[in-house]
Formats: C-alpha cells, structure tokens, sequence
C-alpha cells in the first residue's frame, strides 16, 4: 500500500513543498479522501467558506497529514525552529515566504488518531473557535471534537 510507503509519502511531501516554497499561502493539505474545498474544521463547524478564506492569515484553516501554515500563524506558533523542536510533527518545512510546511508522520497511514491528537494540541492556538461536529457529508475528515480554544 503506497499510503504506508515512506517513499511515496516523502514524494508527495517534497511536491507540494517545492509548489509552494516561493510563496506564503494561506493553506493548503495533504489528506486521505479529502478532495473538497472544505478543510476538516471548515466542515466540522460549518463554516462558510465565504468567512474562512478571508480569514485564513487570522485562524488556521484546517489540520491534516501535511498542513501548510501561512507565515503570520507559523509566527503566532513560535516558528519553524520552535515547531520542530516541539517534537509533535515529523517534518517541518521552512518556505522561503515566512510560512511552513507541517508533515504529521513519516506516512499517510501512520497519521493515526493519537497523531491527530497531538497536531491538534499544537495548532489549537491558531485554529478557529467553536465546538466541531461530524459532518456527514464528510465522514472521511479526520479532526478532534474539542473546541481549539478549550485547548489554548
């Protein structure tokens, strides 16, 4: 299975690092059967994306296996240095705008539920507020049924 593949995975990785290493994007992600608009926390919360995108450079749009954070978060986050020593994700990717590319774990299929979890704590301090519900239109969206600002 090529989701459990180190290789792959870092191929993946390392594509989207060099599509958006000259730039300082709002977000972007790598996930498992996600191919929406919406992130998982969009979904979650009902949130439309009408207020979400605008939002993106104030609140982290979402979390996922690979998270692209925007510089003016990654800074309310500590940095890259002080994400990558907080020993909660496998990669972290500088990108030459100031923001940062966040890898979860070594493979698409080690992003288990206690990985979710510890993105999750490390991101709250960015992440919108509110208390997030399935959504079953997305059952495939992996997140944390707590609010973000119960966790800051």
């Amino acid at each position: 299975m090529r989701l459990a593949d180190p290789k792959y995975c870092a191929d993946l990785v390392d594509f989207l690092a060099q599509t958006v290493g000259d730039l300082n994007p709002v977000f972007a992600r790598i996930e498992r059967n996600s191919f929406s608009d919406w992130s998982n926390i969009e979904a979650a919360l009902t949130r439309n994306l009408d207020d979400s995108l605008p939002e993106g450079r104030d609140f982290l749009r979402g979390y996922a296996w690979v998270t692209v954070c925007p510089q003016e978060l990654a800074i309310r986050l500590g940095g890259p240095e002080t994400l990558a020593a907080s020993g909660t994700f496998h990669r972290v990717v500088p990108l030459r705008q100031g923001g940062v590319l966040l890898q979860a774990s070594e493979a698409l299929a080690g992003y288990t539920d206690h990985v979710v979890e510890r993105v999750f704590a490390a991101l709250a301090p960015v992440l919108p507020e509110g208390q997030p519900h399935p959504d079953p239109a997305h059952p495939d969206l992996r997140f944390v049924l707590r609010d973000a600002a119960d966790a800051r």
